[in-house]
Parts: structure tokens; sequence; C-alpha cells
């Protein structure tokens, strides 16, 4: 009997202990306390980092509730945990997160302060192949712009050995060009920029055919230019990535029904980074907004006021507000000044100017440096002898050009001229 009542107090004891143990719990009515600074970090565009600073309580704090607002998402993480990788997120979509703290009891803490913030785009990257690129649907040699895929021109053109050239545009989906003065809109990042050099076969009659050359492209990948270049194949079936320079046999018809041939140069990456390069920074070139304002071949309106009417550059106060860069063959809207600057801009002045690769003989060619700043007039005789060479070490400009363009030529002799009368 003796060990039976023994056993019974012993019994009693114990749960005497727990049920004190279970009242204190249960009778705890005090919340943690407030998780603070709760900050978003390391935003990419499928993943991000959550942290916030510890919350206390009076017993203690037996996890943390981290709350996506938008889906409504709830997950629970430990009481020593003050950081939550999110991953599996949407790219390019809004989230808005708070924190919360809780104890053993259920005690919930107040929210934390809340963070909104949007993923980051997936970035673009260089495919093996142009097809993967997204750029043209359908028959790849028709090169007919995808959706969403937008043609541009410009007015002044750089001279490639007469070859022709297809302007292309891709902006991520709900976003735009920013109107930023004359010169380079603002491009968003996953901007795509490509350019077509093929020749037609027969330049009376382009609908017998073109032979493609290769497909230019550059990509905005976080804030930073990159460049790439497709070669297309002799069939015109595919554009193969590639970053080395080569030499090319093309043949054409012109226009007058002479037969012409070339060795057309295909630039290196290294070649490419020559022209589209400032002060050790990547960029494009043509498509400043004083280069696109004029009314196309593609729509009867300016072409800036098309790209805003049509959902592509925003903040543009109107295309009357930009200067325009003269078109060099427009001898009747033009004078022989004008064209000749122009000319001189659009094929020198991207490496003739503060910044440029070509530096050492303080030249800056820019339409709107005023003449006497810009050194034409010393450097004249010399301007005169390299527009006319072939020489590749002397020729001017060097890139993009093995023969003479002959019609601009015979204008920059005018108009050289015409500086020094």
């Amino acid at each position: 009997m003796k060990n039976i009542s023994l056993l019974v107090l012993l019994g009693l004891f114990v749960t005497l202990i727990s049920c004190g143990k279970d009242d204190e719990v249960s009778g705890d009515g005090e919340s943690p306390s407030t998780p603070l600074n709760l900050t978003a970090t390391n935003v990419t565009d499928m993943s991000l980092q959550l942290d916030w600073e510890a919350a206390t309580d009076n017993i203690a704090v037996t996890g943390y509730r981290v709350y996506e607002e938008i889906s409504g998402t709830v997950v629970s993480v430990g009481p020593t945990i003050t950081t939550y990788n999110a991953t599996g997120l949407m790219p390019d979509t809004a989230y808005k997160y708070h924190v919360t703290a809780v104890d053993a009891a259920g005690n919930e803490s107040a929210e934390s302060n809340t963070v909104e913030l949007t993923t980051a785009l997936t970035p673009l990257e260089f495919k093996t192949n142009l097809s993967e690129m997204g750029v043209f649907t359908g028959t790849l040699s028709n090169i007919s712009p995808a959706t969403g895929v937008q043609l541009y021109e410009i007015n002044s053109t750089l001279f490639t050995d007469y070859a022709a050239k297809q302007r292309l545009i891709r902006l991520p989906e709900g976003k735009m060009l920013k109107y930023d003065g004359n010169f380079l809109p603002v491009f968003p990042d996953n901007t795509l920029i490509a350019k077509t050099f093929y020749y037609n076969i027969d330049d009376r009659d382009p609908s017998l055919g073109k032979q493609l050359i290769e497909t230019r492209i550059f990509l905005k990948i976080s804030g930073t230019w990159e460049v790439g270049d497709y070669i297309w194949n002799a069939s015109q079936t595919e554009a193969v990535y590639r970053e080395t320079g080569s030499e090319i046999p093309i043949s054409w018809i012109d226009s007058d029904g002479n037969t012409q041939n070339i060795d057309y140069l295909i630039p290196s990456k290294q070649d490419c980074f020559t022209c589209h390069n400032n002060n050790g920074t990547t960029f494009p070139i043509g498509m400043k907004l004083r280069s696109m304002n004029f009314v196309p071949s593609y729509t009867s309106m300016n072409q800036l006021d098309y790209f805003a009417n049509n959902g592509l550059l925003e903040g543009l106060p109107s295309a009357s507000s930009v200067t325009i860069l003269p078109d060099w063959t427009d001898d009747a809207t033009y004078d022989i000044f004008e064209r000749g600057r122009a000319y001189i801009d659009v094929n020198c002045a991207h490496c003739h100017q503060p910044g440029g690769t070509v530096n050492n003989f303080n030249l800056d060619f820019r339409y709107e440096t005023p003449f006497d700043d810009t050194a034409i007039f010393p450097n004249r005789g010399e301007i005169e002898a390299r527009i006319q060479s072939t020489l590749p070490t002397y020729r001017m400009p060097q890139l993009g050009r093995t023969i003479v363009h002959d019609e601009a030529v015979a204008m920059l002799l005018d108009y050289l001229q015409a500086i020094e009368d």
C-alpha cells in the first residue's frame, strides 16, 4: 500500500509541474516585439533576400512569419533565423513583403515595415543561332520583324560598301524609350537592337531577293550594352553567332545594271568596340533622336511622333523640340555646309570626338560642334586624301568600307572647297 501511495503522489507531483508549465504558456498574453528594419537585397529575376532585426518576447520567440501581401503567401521560419531567401519568383513582377514574430502561445507581433519591389527582367543573352533571338518571324531569310519588333530608319546613314541595312528595335514588354534630348534616348534593360546588312541581287528589282551577310545585335543587359554578330550561311537559312572577323566576296547588280564586286569585311567583336565606344563605355550610334526626326518610308508621320503615339517613346515634348541631322543626299533642303557636316558626323564622329577611340588629332566631328572647334579646316587636305584612299591603314573611315563612296566624295570635295572660299 505504501508503494502504491508513493506512486500516486509522484504522479500528482508530475501532473502539477506539467500543468504549471502549460498555465505559464496559456496564460501568456504578451506578443513579441515587432521585427524591425526589413530590407530586400540581391533582387534578381527569380529570387531575392529579405533581412530583418530579431524580435524579443517575455518568454521566447518561436518563429517568424514572412508575408507576401499580393499573392497572400505566408512562410514560417525558425526563431533564430532573420533572413529569408525567396526563390521561384516571376521576372519583372511586383512583390510586397512584411514580417511578424510569434511565440509559443500563438501571440503574433505587429507587422514590420513593408518592402515593395519588382523583380528584374530575365537578362537577355546571345544564343548560338539568330533564329533563337526572337528578332524575325516566319522564313528567316525574309527578315520579317517578329511581333513586338519595330522597324526604324535614320536620315543620314553610315556607308558600308553600298550595303543595304534593315534596322530594328525590340523593347521589353511594357517598357519605353525615354526622351533625353537630341541624342540617344534612355534605353530600358533588355532592349535589343538589330541591324541586318545585305545586298539586293539586282538593285533594279529588289523582288529578286537579297544576299544576307550579317545581323549585328546590341543587347542592354543590367545597364551595360553588349555586342554580337550573326553571320548568315550560304543557303540563307540561318545566321550563327561569331566573334571573329572575316572577308567574303560579294557580287550584285547596281541600279545602272552594272555588276559590282567587293570583298566585304565582317568586323570582329573588337572592331565593334572601336566605333561603339566613348570613354570606355559601349553604346549604340545610329539611334539618336535627331537622326530619327523625319518621315520614314514605313509611315506617313514623323518617326518620333510615331514612336510616341505607339507606346515606344515617352517624355517627348514634340518632334519639333528635337534638332535634325540633315540628310546629306538632300541638296534641295540643305546647303553644302550642312550636308558636308552631316556626312562627316555620321561616318566619322563616333571615333573623332572627345572620348572617342581616335584622339591624337584633336578632332571633334560632331555636327553640333562649332565649326572652329572641329579642326576640319586645318585638316581639310588630310580629309580629302583619306576619303579617296582605299589603303586599310590610311582610308577614312578605316572600318566599314573597302571602296570609295563616290557620290559622297564628290559632295565632300565640294564642301572642302566651299569652306576655303
